[in-house]
This record gives structure tokens, C-alpha cells and sequence, in this order.
């Protein structure tokens, strides 16, 4: 635990506030708190009696600070956005903290959306991802969290060996990840086949780009490249592009991407893959495509290098490692967060989950709650959701639900920014007018989609939008305001 100002007042026979130092303490160790001010006592110089005994300040001082025989309090194995917030939330709550990673700090967060602008990030992305590591370097330093770059095993619940020394640990937080794999399709391992976190080295974008996967990764990937002068074909195996969004986004992402010269086969699987002429020539249920290069977005695998023993005994399913509502595995004192849990890929679902670990490993029960969690895509236009979809709320509410739209071409804001392309889509109760899910297409949905989130995690109704909330004008933001309001027209009860 970090250290502690000791004053007089704290041990027998003091007088008046004066404080003590000893073992090396000084305000310096406690550099996210101000500096404590001292003095000597009012009535003159400290005499024998004003000072605590050497035995009796060390015993203050050690049960404070060292509550168990662990070097570290909290060890974070993977510095990506669930385990550099892990360890940051960890320090402030007073925790010696260790960070280990192998790579790079701030994981694929800065890469990924990196490919917003990759005509640009090209020949800048290794001097762009220097000054993020740097950045989460010198922050995670500011808070005294140790990093240590490489390879960490776990050996027990308490024991951490990375390069060759053992580290003692009370807590562990898994923050490992997934990482890319090649799927388990015949010639796969063509050199032209690439994975999502290959694709992000390369230095010059290819000619012809075929992408295997329509989800956000996919439809992000394609529009950057496009932009880059890339003649991108994308194959998805279901039946629409972002399967796990609203219909609506569906449909508007696959029309936008077809208008910017996307060529788009959905309900395709690939069988093959061969070569030609050192190109990958990609077999599909619709026939052969010659590329050069083949992106795969799709195969993701629990990256479960640093368990070590702790394999066989840790639980996974289908989706990652087992959790429960607190973050915690089936090993008492080892938690998990971010993607390595199958919970949610989104970046800023794995902050929170880092948080709500390090939280619980210090002591707290604070259940994770992502009900109102946002889901982005980074394309332009932009795709953002929260809450249900549509086909949901229709299974789950039937003649409950009404849905109000709003089109950006009647946004004021939208019309000035000559960007109108999109809609607002609100699913909403019919009884009481509790949101249920929002749904937004449009070049500044990334931002927009932040007040429906923040307004169903409190419980907001639609009533209270359109009656209680002033919205700016003009802004983009008035176009949710308008969307309840069309749901309200719609027979929704006082």
C-alpha cells in the first residue's frame, strides 16, 4: 500500500500534530496527493517524549502499509485498454501495482482507429503508436505502477515469473486479449493472407484487397482502404454486413460502401485458398477471386500464453474466459477483463471492465454493468447503436414498442454541414416510454450516440427528452430530441 504521513497524534505520549518520518517516507511517494504540510509542535522543539519510539513507528507504519508478505498488491498481466486502465484504476485506490506486457502499451486501441484516415496514417502510424505508448508510458509511471516488458507466466495465484524473475503478487488481473488467427480454411497460411493485426504493419496499401467479414472491423478496414486507392471486394458469410447490429445500420453501412465502389457478396463463405503468381486466388461459394492481398477479420483466439499450469484448471467457454458479475474466475485472486471475457469487444467496454477488476481485486463488490453500453463504427458516415435492436425489441415488447425515426436531411445542423446523409431511430415503450434502444447512422453518430447512452443507463423516458431537456440548436443532437418525439406521436401514454 503506498505510504502514510505519521503523526504524533497516532502514538502514545504525542503532542499537538508533529510528524514523524521515518523509513525514507516523504511526500514525494504520494505524487496523486498533495504534499501533507509539518511543523514542530506549538510549545517548542520536539523533545524525547514527542517522538514515537523506533519500534512502536515502525509497527504503525508496517501494518499500514504491508497487510500481507506479497511484493505487489495487484499484478496486471497485458497493458491493453483493460489492463492499462486496471492498473491505473489499481494505483489510485492506493495499490502497488506491476504491469506486464510483451508488446506495446495501449494494446490496438491507437491502431485501430488508425485506419480512420490511412491514406494519411501510412507512412506516420509507427511515429503515431511510438507517442501513444510513450504517452501510457509516462501516465501509467505518474500513478507508480511498475512496467515490465515481456513475457509473464503465472505460476500460482501469487506467483509471476517474467524474465527469468519471480515476482510474489496478492491479486491477478487478466488482460490478455484475443489475438488473431488463421481460420481453418485449406491454404490459409499463403503469405497474402493477412490478419487484422498484421494488416495494420503494412507499409503501402495493395492494389486489390478482398476482406473476409463484414463487421465493424471489415466495413472499417474496407472504407479506409478505398480511401488509400485500394479496390476492395468484401466477403461476408451471413446474411447482411454488422450481423450483430440493427438491420437498419445494416442496410444504410452496405449501401454506402457499394456507392464508394465497394463490391459486396453477402451469405458467401470462403472455401480456399491458392496461388497465382505469388497472389492468393481466393475460393468462394460464388466462385474464384484474385487478389493481392486477403484480410481475414473474423478469427479471434483467447490468448492463454501466460497461464501456464493454470490452463487446465481456469474456466473458458466458447466466448473466453468465465467470469462472474464481479470480474473473477473460478481461481480465487485472479481476475479478468476486456476481450479476454468474450463480454464485449468495444474499447471503451474494456476500460470500464479493467476499472470494475481492479475495483473488486481491491476489496469492493461492484457488479459490472454494461446494459448501456455504445457500439461505434468508424466509417464516414458512422454507424452507432445502444440498447436493443429492433428485432429484439419487436421479439421481446411486441405491440409495446413504438419507433420513432428522424432523417439528418431535416437537421438544421446537418444541412449546414452538408452532411445529411443518416437517420436516429428510437425504440421506446409504449406505456411508460423507457428507451430500449437508439439507433444512429450518420457522419457524427460516434458523438451523438453519448446522450442516448448516458440518458437509458439513468432510466430517462421519452416524456422527459422531449419535455424536460433543451437541446442546442442547431446541433446534431436535436435529431434524438426529434426522433423521441416521433415516437411520442405514435400513441405513447402519459
Amino acid at each position: 500500500m503506498p505510504n502514510e504521513f505519521i503523526t504524533a497524534s497516532e502514538g502514545p505520549d504525542n503532542q499537538d500534530g508533529f510528524f514523524r518520518f521515518s523509513q525514507g517516507i516523504s511526500y514525494a511517494d504520494r505524487a496523486d496527493d498533495e504534499p501533507t504540510p509539518f511543523s514542530f509542535a506549538e510549545t517548542g522543539p520536539p523533545t524525547e517524549r514527542d517522538l514515537l519510539p523506533d519500534d512502536e513507528i515502525d509497527t504503525s507504519i508496517k501494518g499500514n502499509m504491508y497487510k500481507n508478505t506479497y511484493e505487489y498488491d495487484i499484478a496486471v498481466i497485458g497493458g491493453g485498454p483493460a489492463g492499462y486502465a486496471a492498473a491505473v484504476r489499481a494505483a489510485k485506490l492506493g495499490a502497488k501495482t506491476i504491469l506486464f506486457e510483451r508488446d506495446m502499451l495501449s494494446g490496438l486501441a491507437g491502431g485501430g482507429s488508425a485506419v480512420l484516415n490511412l491514406g494519411k496514417i501510412l507512412t506516420k502510424k509507427n511515429s503515431i503508436a511510438t507517442h501513444l505508448t510513450s504517452n501510457a508510458a509516462r501516465f501509467l509511471r505518474s500513478f507508480r505502477v511498475r512496467v515490465e516488458a515481456g513475457d509473464a507466466i503465472i505460476k500460482t495465484a501469487h506467483e509471476i515469473i517474467c524474465r527469468g524473475k519471480t515476482y510474489s503478487v496478492s491479486k491477478v488481473i487478466l488482460c490478455g486479449g484475443m489475438k488473431s488467427v488463421r481460420p481453418d480454411i485449406p491454404g490459409s497460411s499463403h503469405h497474402g493472407v493477412l490478419t487484422i493485426s498484421e494488416i495494420m504493419k503494412i507499409s503501402e496499401a495493395p492494389s486489390r484487397l478482398m476482406i473476409y467479414g463484414g463487421g465493424s472491423a471489415g466495413c472499417e478496414i474496407a472504407m479506409a482502404f478505398l480511401g488509400a486507392g485500394t479496390s476492395v471486394m468484401m466477403v461476408e458469410p451471413e446474411p447482411r454486413l454488422l450481423p450483430e447490429m440493427d438491420a437498419g445500420l445494416s442496410e444504410a453501412m452496405q449501401d454506402t460502401l457499394i456507392n464508394a465502389g465497394v463490391k459486396i457478396y453477402t451469405g458467401v463463405a470462403v472455401k480456399e485458398v491458392s496461388d497465382r503468381g505469388g497472389n492468393p486466388f481466393v475460393v468462394t461459394e460464388k466462385g474464384g477471386v484474385l487478389c493481392d492481398r486477403l484480410l481475414i477479420t473474423s478469427e479471434q483466439k483467447l490468448d492463454m500464453s501466460s497461464l501456464d499450469d493454470l490452463e487446465s484448471s481456469i474456466e473458458t467457454d466458447e466466448n473466453g474466459i468465465v467470469v462472474n458479475e464481479y470480474l473473477e474466475t473460478n481461481i480465487a485472486g485472479i481476475y479478468a477483463a476486456g476481450d479476454c471475457t468474450g463480454i464485449c469487444s468495444q474499447t471503451h467496454a474494456a476500460y470500464r471492465m479493467g476499472e470494475t477488476a481492479a475495483e473488486n481485486a481491491m476489496g469492493k463488490r461492484k457488479p459490472l454493468d454494461l446494459r448501456a453500453i455504445p457500439v461505434v463504427v468508424f466509417t464516414t458516415p458512422g454507424a452507432a447503436s445502444v440498447g436493443i435492436t429492433e428485432e429484439e425489441a419487436i421479439k421481446e415488447y411486441g405491440d409495446d414498442l413504438v419507433i420513432g425515426t428522424s432523417m439528418l436531411s431535416e437537421n438544421v445542423r446537418a444541412m449546414i454541414s452538408g452532411q445529411t446523409d443518416g437517420f436516429v431511430k428510437v425504440l421506446a415503450g409504449r406505456k411508460h416510454g423507457e428507451i430500449y434502444g437508439v439507433h444512429i447512422y450518420g457522419e457524427e453518430a460516434a458523438e451523438m450516440i453519448a446522450e442516448p447512452a448516458a440518458l437509458m443507463r439513468m432510466e430517462v423516458t421519452i416524456h422527459e427528452v422531449c419535455g424536460d431537456i433543451i437541446h442546442a440548436h442547431p446541433t446534431y443532437a436535436e435529431a434524438f430530441c426529434d426522433a423521441c418525439a416521433d415516437a411520442l406521436s405514435k400513441g405513447v401514454s402519459e
